[in-house]
C-alpha cells in the first residue's frame, strides 16, 4: 500500500473524528437542553415516528452510495443515475407516509401523531437531494468538508430547536430541528459542492450499482427496523412515556456509538476497498486497524456502563433515571454491534454483498423470538437481554463468515474479544472495590476515572492485546510524512 493512501486513511480519519464530535456534540448538548425542557412524553412519540423517518431513509439511500464509492471508475452518468432513482423514491415513500399517518395515530390513540409523522417525513424528500454530493466527498476522502457543512447544519438548527422549545412549541421543536438540519445541509452541499453535471438515468448503471446495493439495502431495511421496533413495541404495549425513558436512553448510547461508527467505517472502507486487490496488505492493515478499534470501543462501553446513574442524573434529572437499565444494556450490546458491522466492511470490499443480506436475516428471526418471548411474558427487562443476546451471537456468526470470504480465518478476532471483555470486567470490579473502599458516592466517583484508564491500559500490556504506544507513534510518523 503507498504512504500517499497510510496518509489518506490517517488524516481521513482524523478529520472524520473531528467533524463526527463536533457535530454529535450539539447533537447531544441540545437533547440535553430538550430533556430538560420536554418530558418523557414527547421523546415518546418521536421515537415512535422515528421507526417509519428511519426505513424511509434506508429506502431513499438504497445502498447506492456505497456503491458509488466502491466504483473507482464510477462517472458523472452514474451519479446522476443514482439521484434520479433516489428523488423518485423519495415522492413515492412521503406518500405512502402521508396515506398511512392516520392508521399510525389510531394505533396509538394519539391523534398528534399524524400531523408529526407527515411533517418528519419531508426530511425523506430533502435529503434525497444530497446523495450524490456526499458520496463525492466520502469517495474522495474530503472529510474535513464533510465535517463543516454538517457541524454548521447542526449548529443553527439546534439553536432555533431550543427556542421553540422555550416558547413552547413541545414535540415540535425536535421536528423543527430534525427539517431544518436537513434543508441547510442540502443547501450547503448545492452551494458548494455544485449541482450534477448531468441529469440522466442509465439502465445500465443503475442495473451495476443496484447489484451492489440491493443486498445492503434489504440487510438494512431489517436492520433498522428491529433498531427501531422496540420503540414501536413500547409504545403499544407497555407506555408511550416509557417509549420516551427508552429512545433517550438510546440516544445517549448512540453518541459514543455514532462517533465511532461514523467516522471509522466510512474512512476504513474508502481506504480498504483500494487495496482490495492485494490479500495479505488487506489482512494486515485490517488486523491493525480491528485491534485498536476493539481496544477504543471497549474502553468506551465500560465508561458508559460503569457511570450510567451518573450519566442520567447530572444530564436529564431524577425523572429519567428509569433510562439508566437501557443505556447499560445497549452499550453492551454496541460492543458487539460495532464488532459486526466492522467485519461487513469485508463483505462491502469483496462485493459479496448478498452475505450481508442472508446473515441480517438469520440475525432478525433470532431476535424476533426474543421479541415475542418478552411480549408474551410482558417483561421489558426479557426483552432487552433477549436483545443482548442476539448481538453477541450474530456477531459470532458474522466473524465466521466473514473469514471465509477472503480465505483467511483464524480465532484472533474472537481471542481479542474475549480478552477486552475480560479486561473490561476486571477492570470494573477493581473500580467498584475501591470506590467502595474510599467511599466515593455520587458525582464523587468520576475521580476514579484516571485509575480506571491506568487499570485499563495496563491490562492491555499485560495481556499483550497491543503495544498502544509503537501505534501512536506509528500515527504521529504518517501524519509528519503528510
Amino acid at each position: 500500500m503507498s504512504s500517499s493512501i497510510k496518509r489518506n486513511i490517517v488524516t481521513g480519519f482524523l478529520w472524520s473524528v473531528f467533524g463526527q464530535v463536533g457535530y454529535l456534540g450539539v447533537a447531544f448538548i441540545t437533547n440535553i437542553l430538550l430533556v430538560r425542557i420536554l418530558g418523557p412524553y414527547e421523546f415518546g412519540q418521536i421515537g415512535i415516528i422515528m421507526f417509519f423517518v428511519a426505513i424511509g431513509k434506508v429506502l431513499t439511500e438504497s445502498g447506492l452510495s456505497g456503491a458509488l464509492v466502491r466504483k473507482n471508475d464510477a462517472t458523472e452518468e452514474d451519479f446522476s443515475t443514482v439521484f434520479i432513482f433516489n428523488l423518485i423514491i423519495s415522492f413515492v415513500l412521503v406518500a405512502v407516509i402521508i396515506v398511512m399517518s392516520g392508521y399510525v395515530a389510531d394505533f396509538y390513540k394519539d391523534t398528534s401523531l399524524e400531523n408529526i409523522l407527515i411533517v418528519s417525513s419531508m426530511v425523506l424528500l430533502i435529503d434525497a437531494f444530497r446523495i450524490p454530493q456526499n458520496a463525492k466527498l466520502v469517495k474522495e476522502l474530503k472529510f474535513k468538508k464533510k465535517a463543516a457543512y454538517e457541524f454548521t447544519a447542526i449548529f443553527f438548527s439546534a439553536i432555533i430547536a431550543v427556542i421553540l422549545a422555550i416558547k413552547g412549541a413541545g414535540v415540535w421543536a425536535i421536528v423543527t430541528m430534525q427539517l431544518l438540519t436537513a434543508i441547510l445541509l442540502t443547501s450547503l452541499l448545492w452551494i458548494f459542492e455544485g449541482s450534477l453535471n448531468q441529469f440522466v438515468f442509465r439502465k445500465k448503471s443503475f442495473l451495476a450499482l443496484y447489484k451492489f446495493g440491493v443486498n445492503t439495502t434489504l440487510a438494512s431495511i431489517l436492520n433498522t427496523a428491529f433498531d427501531n421496533i422496540y420503540q414501536l413495541i413500547l409504545g403499544k404495549y407497555f407506555s408511550v412515556n416509557l417509549t420516551g425513558l427508552f429512545y433517550q436512553g438510546k440516544k445517549l448510547q448512540e453518541i459514543p456509538v455514532g462517533v465511532i461508527k461514523s467516522t471509522t467505517l466510512g474512512v476504513v472502507f474508502a481506504s480498504l476497498s483500494k487495496v482490495q486487490h492485494d490479500i495479505t496488505e488487506f489482512g494486515n492493515l485490517y488486523k491493525r486497524i480491528i485491534t485498536l478499534f476493539t481496544i477504543v470501543v471497549g474502553l468506551i462501553c465500560l465508561l458508559v456502563y460503569y457511570y450510567a446513574e451518573n450519566i442520567i442524573l447530572l444530564l436529564y434529572g431524577k425523572e429519567w433515571i428509569e433510562a439508566v437499565f437501557f443505556v447499560q444494556i445497549l452499550i453492551i450490546s454496541s460492543f458487539f454491534y460495532l464488532q459486526e458491522i466492522f467485519n461487513r466492511v469485508i463483505f462491502k470490499v469483496f462485493d459479496k454483498t448478498e452475505k450481508i443480506l442472508y446473515l441480517e436475516v438469520l440475525k432478525k428471526c433470532i431476535q424476533a423470538a426474543t421479541i415475542i418471548i418478552g411480549v408474551i411474558f410482558m417483561d421489558i427487562e426479557l426483552l432487552l437481554y433477549g436483545f443482548l443476546f442476539t448481538s453477541v451471537v450474530s456477531y459470532l456468526i458474522n466473524y465466521y463468515v466473514s473469514r471465509k470470504v477472503y480465505n483467511s480465518f483464524s480465532w484472533h478476532e474472537v481471542v481479542l474479544i474475549a480478552k477486552v471483555v475480560f479486561l473490561a470486567v476486571l477492570t470494573m470490579l477493581l473500580a467498584h472495590t475501591i470506590q467502595n473502599l474510599i467511599r466515593l458516592e455520587g458525582y464523587l466517583s468520576f475521580t476514579l476515572i484516571p485509575i480506571i484508564l491506568v487499570i485499563y491500559f495496563l491490562g492491555v500490556k499485560f495481556l499483550k492485546i497491543t503495544n498502544i504506544i509503537k501505534e501512536l507513534f506509528t500515527i504521529k510518523r504518517l501524519l509528519k510524512n503528510d
